[in-house]
């Protein structure tokens, strides 16, 4: 994608994106998620709360396909709630492959209900299949209820785990502290990928089975979802999919690794709308890294009030029970993290690396034994991890770090970078146009590899009559198509599969332990609606269209984002199309000097770039869109500090030029940021007159990013 300009204005092409969907409101519940259990001590000792979890997660089946990344999603959760959250580890009930039978996964569920106390804090996590079967008693609009697939199902007489059987369970509850998760769909659309399975089955016909021993005959709705004790999260809805998939190296449900990274870096007082909120994002960037055609519409149901309050809230005893400064009680650590310990030389072992993706490539903040605040700036060292020896992670100290001792944590600094290899699996092709098909592309795609089924692909190949298709990793969406013969097409082709590849290697510049937030909204799409008793978010792309020339430029057809910030930030504003074509669209050339200098924007206020769509604005600049029609993924960079964008700007710069040939990486930007994890970056360039400095000599650098999607109109 080549910069446009003309009058003052800011042009650029649409690309393609994707939506795909995760997990599924379930009656009462939703998401799924992990257990744990503490003590808060109220005043004179006594004990006014306790933290459980129940985590079930199922991968191989008896009797249907098998999952990838159930288990995982089950370990990843249960590090996350006793690293960050407090959640002491022999507390937590865990339910895995031939342990979660049909019997032992109702028994686990109903003591954990059973046991719980007013004041406890409740979490229940389910990873795996779900399904659907007839409605015997008449509360399902649809006429289907749904159902969990447990570990012995759809084996001789075990029957699927219904709602309403569920229902009759919760509504035991005592305790108003309680999240209930599911990262399960009953109707999804198939993928045609290996990699990527719909965590579903087909519904149960064994209606006989379910005629005895199904309880529950109140309808549910509005009511009871009103008085229920608890607060549900639903990734999708019931005719959206949940997919299990590998995410950096590692297989997850996609929802529940998005959920992990919201509540690993959640402040303690988050509350199920914000968490929400960043689950959404982290969806955007995965959506965008498989060329997804599809989003989930995640949901939250109970009390209205309950979405403003803290994930984990305290009864108000407890909560007056808060440790203060000088209180004896361990402060909770403000990330999740990593045990990592000295080995030989400059490396380290990060024990369970695998449990909060420790891939090879991805580096690592080091800090002393007990760090509890991980500030910015502070770590003692930087880890690159090189290989993975059982759930551990080995890696290599950077030149220039310091020795650790043992017992010494570490936190996500940066994913591991996306392969510049373009991984390509051949479906269904004829064998004597596969030879020829493989041979026009190698001319043409650096780094080309060709994988089998069982190994993750970026792109599919298939054939459609005459017509060579380059199809997305889950082989729904059609990124672009050549005949064999026609160089010209085949060429371009085969730059949006190099391309591609370089814009997910964007999408890896991500840091998870960051305390800055940036939150960006498109400001032509629609707003998070809030119901009585459900807050439901649109996770659809925003719609625009190309602007015509005698067209009135409106929010349709020119870019306006709504941009707030936790902290004052410099913002950095790239454009990616489908292509994998990459411009910096803020700061730019057009801006006018007094609107946001050097794009610093002041904490905690709603800024819109550009500021109006009329003519004369005080920007400078517009962002209208022209043909061709597809999506563009926007990613938006906040820094603390004018260094650290700066050098976001010029990496990018250099790269885009560098995409005209071959062998572009952003290496040197991972560099530039792992760096600062370790020493700060302060302001040491000159300024201009009127620019805003956030920087003070001392202060270090903080980081982070997010996206947001664009389908564009012709």
């Amino acid at each position: 994608m080549e910069n446009r300009f003309t009058a003052g204005t800011l042009k650029m092409n649409g690309s393609r994106i994707v939506r795909f969907a995760v997990s599924i409101v379930f009656g009462l519940c939703c998401l799924g998620t992990a257990v744990a259990q503490s003590v808060v001590d109220g005043p004179a000792g006594r004990s006014v709360g306790v933290k459980r979890a129940l985590l079930i997660g199922i991968n191989k089946y008896k009797a249907v396909p098998g999952l990838q990344g159930s288990v995982n999603d089950v370990e990843t959760m249960r590090e996350i709630l006793t690293k960050r959250w407090g959640f002491l580890p022999g507390n937590i009930t865990t339910l895995t492959d031939e342990g979660a039978t049909r019997a032992r996964m109702l028994a686990a569920i109903t003591e954990i209900v059973d046991v719980s106390a007013p004041e406890d804090t409740l979490y229940i996590h389910y990873s795996g299949h779900g399904s659907q079967v007839q409605d015997l008693n008449g509360d399902e609009d649809d006429g289907l209820d749904e159902t969990l697939v447990p570990q012995d199902g759809r084996t001789g007489g075990v029957r699927d785990i219904v709602d309403d059987e569920l229902d009759v369970i919760f509504s035991k509850l005592r305790t108003r502290n309680a999240v209930i998760v599911l990262d399960s769909c009953h109707s999804g659309t198939a993928t045609r990928s290996f990699d990527i399975r719909a965590r579903s089955v087909p519904q149960d016909m064994r209606i006989d089975l379910y005629r005895t021993g199904v309880t529950g005959t109140a309808k549910r709705g509005i009511r009871p979802l009103k008085d229920s004790r608890f607060i549900a999260i639903g990734a999708a809805a019931d005719d959206e999919e949940a997919l299990d998939g590998p995410i950096e190296g590692t297989f997850h449900g996609f929802f529940t690794y998005s959920l992990a990274r919201a509540l690993a870096a959640a402040d303690r007082t988050a509350t199920p709308r914000q968490i929400l909120g960043e689950v959404i994002q982290e969806l955007a960037r995965i959506q965008a890294t498989f060329g997804r055609i599809s989003m989930p519409e995640p949901q939250m149901e109970g009390p209205i009030e309950a979405f403003d309050r803290p994930l984990f809230a305290l009864s108000s005893s407890a909560a007056a029970a808060t440790p203060s400064a000088a209180s004896t009680t361990p402060v909770s650590p403000r990330v999740a993290w990593l045990d990592a310990e000295p080995s030989a030389g400059d490396e380290i072992t990060l024990v369970n690396g695998s449990a909060l993706g420790a891939a090879p490539g991805s580096t690592w903040a080091v800090y002393p034994p007990g760090e509890v605040s991980f500030a910015a700036g502070g770590a003692r060292a930087v880890a690159t991890v090189t290989q993975r020896t059982g759930k551990d992670s080995r890696g290599k100290l950077s030149a220039g770090s310091r020795s650790i001792e043992p017992g010494s944590r570490a936190i996500a600094l940066l994913p591991a970078p996306a392969s510049m290899r373009v991984a390509i699996h051949m479906l269904d092709v004829p064998s004597g146009a596969r030879s020829r098909i493989e041979a026009i592309l190698e001319r043409h795609i650096a780094g080309i590899a060709w994988v089998k089924a069982d190994q993750p692909a970026r792109f599919l190949i298939d054939m459609q009559g005459q017509s060579v298709r380059l199809l997305a990793a889950d082989g729904l969406n059609v990124l672009g198509s050549f005949q064999i013969g026609d160089e010209n097409a085949a060429i371009k082709v085969a730059r949006i599969a190099s391309r591609s590849s370089m814009a997910i290697e964007l999408l890896t510049l991500d840091n998870p332990s960051s305390r800055l937030k940036v939150n960006v909204h498109v400001t032509a799409g629609q707003p998070i609606a809030s119901r009585d008793i459900q807050l439901v978010a649109n996770t659809a792309p925003a719609q625009l269209h190309a602007r015509r020339q005698t067209e009135p430029r409106s929010a349709g057809n020119s870019l306006q984002l709504d941009i707030d910030v936790n902290a004052d930030s410099y913002i950095t504003i790239v454009d990616v199309d489908s292509e994998g074509s990459m411009n910096v669209l803020f700061p730019n050339a057009y801006q006018h000097g007094d609107f946001h200098a050097n794009g610093a924007v002041l904490a905690a206020e709603h800024v819109l770039i550009p500021d109006s769509l009329r003519s004369g604005n005080r920007a400078g600049f517009y962002w209208d869109y022209s043909p061709p029609s597809g999506i563009d993924t926007v990613r938006v960079f906040a820094s603390t500090d004018l260094a650290t964008a700066t050098a976001i700007r010029r990496r990018i710069d250099a790269l885009q030029k560098q995409m005209r040939g071959a062998g572009a990486d952003l290496s040197a930007l991972r560099d530039d940021l792992d760096r600062s994890a370790v020493r700060g970056i302060t302001l040491v360039a000159d300024k201009s007159p009127g620019d805003t400095d956030f920087s003070a000599s001392t202060k270090p650098a903080d980081w982070s990013a997010t996206s947001v999607t664009i389908q564009i109109a012709d």
